[in-house]
C-alpha cells in the first residue's frame, strides 16, 4: 500500500521539533529573565553568643535581618548606624516589624562581652540583638561578610584602642541569603523601603 502524500510525515516531523524548539526558547528565556542575586555567594550562617546563650542566624528564617558589624565603644558610626536600624523599625507596620530582627556583631572580642553587647544593642531597640565570640569566631563571621576590622593603638586615649572597621549593613531575606547591602550614609526611609522589598522577596 502506498502513502497518498509521501511528504506528510516527515512534515509533521518537522512542526513537531519546531513546537519544541520553540517551547525550549521560551523557557529559556523565562529563565534568563529571572533576577539574579549579585551577592548569592557573600554571607551564610554562622553562630555566635548573645548573654541568653547560642544565636544562629539560620533561627531567624522566615524573618529578614539586619546585621551590622562594629563595637560598643564606637564613638559616631556604630551609635549612628544602630540609630537608623532602630529608625527602620518605627518606620515599619506592625505586621511588618514582627518579621523583622536586627544583629549587631562586635569585632571587638577582647571587651565585648556576650553581655556587654546585648545590652548596647538592646538599649537601641528591643528587636536589636547583640553578639559576641571569640576572635577566631568573629573573624570566620567577618570573613564569610568580606568585614574588615582592625585594632588601632590609641596611646592618647583612655580607651587604649580602638577599632576599625567597615560599616555596612547587610539586608538578609528569609531564605537567609544576602539580598542588599545598606552604606553608612543612607537614610532610614530609604533602608526601610529596603526592608520592605526584601520582605517582599
Amino acid at each position: 500500500m502506498t502513502t497518498k502524500n509521501p511528504w506528510r510525515l516527515p512534515l509533521i516531523a518537522l512542526l513537531c521539533a519546531t513546537m519544541l524548539g520553540l517551547g525550549a526558547g521560551v523557557w529559556l528565556q523565562q529563565r534568563s529573565a529571572e533576577p539574579v542575586n549579585p551577592y548569592e555567594k557573600l554571607g551564610g550562617d554562622f553562630t555566635l553568643t548573645s548573654a541568653q546563650g547560642p544565636v544562629s542566624l539560620s533561627d531567624y528564617r522566615g524573618k529578614a535581618v539586619m546585621l551590622f558589624f562594629g563595637y560598643t565603644l564606637c564613638p559616631d558610626v556604630c551609635p549612628t548606624d544602630l540609630a537608623r536600624m532602630s529608625a527602620v523599625f518605627d518606620q515599619l507596620s506592625d505586621s511588618e516589624a514582627q518579621r523583622v530582627v536586627g544583629i549587631f556583631v562586635s569585632v571587638d572580642t577582647d571587651r565585648d562581652t556576650p553581655e556587654r553587647v546585648t545590652e548596647y544593642a538592646a538599649f537601641f531597640h528591643k528587636q536589636i540583638i547583640g553578639l559576641s565570640g571569640s576572635a577566631e569566631a568573629v573573624a570566620a563571621v567577618a570573613k564569610q561578610y568580606y568585614v574588615l576590622y582592625q585594632r588601632v593603638d590609641a596611646e592618647d586615649s583612655a580607651l587604649s584602642y580602638t577599632m576599625d572597621h567597615s560599616a555596612t549593613t547587610y539586608l538578609i531575606g528569609p531564605k537567609g541569603k544576602v539580598r542588599d547591602l545598606i552604606q553608612h550614609g543612607a537614610g532610614a526611609q530609604e533602608m526601610a523601603q529596603a526592608v520592605r522589598a526584601v520582605l517582599a522577596g
